[in-house]
């Protein structure tokens, strides 16, 4: 609810809930939706909306009164409170891409700033991910930016872009992606993720025809089958194709490469949003930065 007291007092500042969602770093509908939430809540309208602009009503005005004696407490308190004597879980969720590649590096980091707060960690699928932040069963998840937009209470903190490329084992000689497609087993990273449907748009596209050998939402099952010789693929350039240490040639796609973007996905009004913002940057200083 802090964060509904933060949008109501950067309205009151900017005039508009449009120059406030620029201020603060969400989309105006994320503000709206504050502002309705934070009026449900009190059981007033805050706004006149009878105009273009939504402007402070009187209750309004009172209480944007309480939220700045409110805000500068908390600020007080906060300011207050030693990173290291913080307390408390943070749940996070990640793919596990993620989780085996830049999430376990950026843990020493996160645990030396906070060494008593519990990081709670749960793997799976981005849509799954999408879906628990959603319910509040998790304060973030580090996951795949899905195709279609992120409204309302979610907000995205992008870390970086992955260019997919082809790969396949160490010992294939030719490097002509085309004619690999064509002669080799293709093994099929899962169509229903995120990352698959790009892969499958990508094929569409260029109309290849497959020898299918393989499909499955597992990277790192798809690299390892790779390696032993089991065809080629179409992935994501990811961090945990170090960790793995298989060995696959990476054969880039020129003209015709595309990406995937990984973040951290939270709900704007998540009380852990402090905690959320370090574990970001955490990520961020391993190597997950956005290009």
């Amino acid at each position: 609810m802090i964060g509904h007291l933060q949008t109501l007092a950067a309205i009151a500042r900017h005039g508009t809930f449009a120059a406030a969602a620029d201020r603060i770093g969400l989309t105006p509908s994320a503000v709206s939706v504050q502002m309705r939430k934070l009026e449900e809540t009190l059981g007033v309208a805050l706004f006149d909306r009878s105009g273009r602009n939504a402007v402070l009503n009187e209750a309004g005005r009172r209480a944007l009164l309480h939220a700045e004696q409110i805000l500068e407490l908390f600020g007080q308190m906060a300011s207050g409170v030693d990173d290291a004597a913080l307390t408390g879980t943070l749940r996070a969720g990640a793919v596990m891409t993620e989780l085996l590649g830049s999430v376990v590096n950026a843990l020493p980091l996160f645990r030396q700033r906070f060494p008593k707060v519990e990081l709670q960690l749960t793997p799976g699928a981005s849509a799954e991910l999408i879906g628990l932040v959603e319910q509040q069963r998790l304060d973030c998840a580090v996951i795949v930016r899905p195709a279609y937009p992120l409204e309302g209470v979610l907000h995205w903190r992008a870390l970086r872009q992955e260019p997919f490329v082809l790969i396949a084992a160490a010992d294939e000689r030719s490097d002509d992606v085309p004619w690999l497609l064509a002669h080799r087993p293709f093994v099929r990273y899962d169509r229903r993720s995120h990352g698959g449907h790009l892969v499958d748009r990508f094929l569409r596209r260029k109309r290849y025809v497959l020898d299918e050998a393989l499909e499955t939402d597992s990277i790192e099952a798809i690299v390892l089958f790779v390696a032993r010789g089991g065809g080629v693929a179409i992935i994501p350039r990811t961090p945990v194709l170090q960790s793995l240490r298989a060995q696959v040639r990476e054969i880039e796609l020129g003209v015709d490469t595309f990406y995937r973007e990984i973040g951290l996905l939270e709900r704007t009004d998540n009380p852990r949003a402090h905690l959320n913002g370090d574990f970001w940057m955490a990520l961020k200083e391993v190597g997950g930065v956005a290009t």
